[in-house]
């Protein structure tokens, strides 16, 4: 498994870690979703075990072992996501996780868990990791994986070694889009993806895959066309509760914050309407919806009604328009 072509500076220290056996027992691999954490952590784990490495390190990703994790059934491998309806890591899956970190692996080789989010974990979960981590097994490795490492508690952030995973430059990401789309987009249709995916490659490619790039752009319209007098919040409401509430709420906190962005440095490849809107919004009313938005991405997950979370984050967005009008009213002239 290689890295992918934003990735090589970084892989080149990990590597050399690896080459010289001093991989830390706990990473962090902490970057924005799409940028290629899970792929980065995948490309660790088959390095630990491949038995032909390229000379950059890297995993041949032909050998029985590089199947084998892959497929995600080597003996060594263990994958730690929340269970199908839940939203936290529990303490059972940690408990059960550090148990299979104390066998012995037959060969003596490596044993690798990856927990994917890690700000999944709850309190406790957290707590019986840090076990795990104050006394490692020799041969065991934990990569955690989070686009939010400030969720993380600072117990568990301190005792881990972390590995910053940016999303790439606008031209190496539309380059990358090219060659793996195999051609079947045009550059303005890969444009408009990954400015959908906040400049993130592999959400951007996700997006060309199905209707998710139709359906951030129906979102982007609606909250421009809100902010221009049309259309209704309820309305609004009631059609992203139908799609995608969850993924909505995940794509708004991106777009408040590219939003942000276009205030302070707006570029060319901008949307010209969006960056006068975000001209003419304070950023300390942008500041102050955006975690509004953060607080209910929190909620979402719960039994919350998602539609009236939906509902009061766009009455919100209508209300900041409002404040943001007055204010430009009373600047003095």
């Amino acid at each position: 498994m290689k890295p992918l072509p934003w990735q090589k500076e970084v892989w080149a220290t990990i590597a050399g870690s690896i080459r010289e056996q001093r991989l830390s027992h706990a990473l962090l691999l902490a970057g924005p979703d799409g940028a290629g954490k899970r792929h980065f952590a995948g490309c660790i784990t088959a390095a630990l075990w491949c038995r032909n490495l390229a000379s950059d390190g890297s995993a041949c990703g032909e050998c029985a072992d590089c199947l084998q994790v892959a497929s995600g059934a080597h003996s060594g491998y263990f994958l730690v996501r929340a269970e199908e309806g839940k939203r936290d890591i529990s303490i059972d899956q940690v408990r059960a996780l550090s148990e299979k970190l104390t066998m012995t692996q037959y060969d003596g080789r490596a044993k690798v868990a990856i927990i994917e989010p890690a700000d999944a974990l709850n309190v406790n979960g957290v707590n019986a990791l840090l076990k795990t981590i104050e006394e490692p097994t020799p041969g065991s490795h934990l990569l955690l994986v989070s686009a939010r490492p400030q969720a993380l508690a600072a117990t568990l952030r301190s005792r881990c070694q972390r590995v910053r995973l940016a999303a790439p430059g606008r031209a190496i990401a539309l380059d990358w889009l090219r060659n793996t789309s195999g051609g079947k987009h045009d550059d303005a249709t890969l444009a408009a993806a990954l400015d959908h995916a906040f400049g993130a490659p592999l959400k951007a490619l996700q997006l060309l895959d199905g209707a998710g790039l139709a359906q951030r752009s129906d979102w982007s319209r609606g909250l421009v066309d809100l902010a221009g007098g049309r259309g209704e919040p309820a309305t609004f409401a009631a059609a992203i509760n139908e799609a995608d509430p969850v993924g909505w709420l995940q794509w708004l906190y991106g777009w408040m914050s590219r939003l942000l962005r276009m205030r302070i440095a707006a570029s060319a490849d901008d949307d010209a309407a969006i960056v006068s809107l975000a001209q003419r919004l304070p950023a300390e009313l942008l500041d102050r919806y955006i975690a509004e938005v953060q607080a209910m991405l929190a909620k979402v997950h719960g039994p919350a009604d998602k539609k009236l979370l939906i509902e009061s984050l766009l009455i919100g967005w209508l209300a900041l328009l409002a404040r943001a009008g007055r204010a430009a009213q009373n600047r003095p002239s």
